[in-house]
């Protein structure tokens, strides 16, 4: 088993941008068996190519940033599992 995880940001640079979404697959080789994804306020205005990019908009963000405890869920959710990343740009 393994965990896939996915981070959905406001742009491409870390100094300058933001979370949006942490999403968590866990997959057994044939299917995912769970799933964690939670929204991220990344404090900051999401630019509509990244709205057309993810379909994240700043309406469906919450109002705090709840990136501290999202962390601490993910972690606890993957902890057991290999990671495997993917960058997209």
């Amino acid at each position: 088993m393994y965990a896939i995880v996915d981070i959905e940001t406001t742009g491409g640079y870390a100094s300058a941008h933001g979370i949006t979404e942490i999403s968590v697959f866990v997959h057994n080789g044939e299917r995912v068996i769970k799933h964690f994804e939670t929204l991220v306020n990344p404090q900051q205005p999401i630019p509509r190519y990244i709205e057309a990019l993810t379909g994240i908009n700043n309406q469906w963000l919450p109002t705090h940033r709840y990136l501290m405890r999202s962390r601490k869920h993910c972690t606890i959710f993957a902890a057991e599992y290999l990671y495997s990343t993917q960058c997209k740009l």
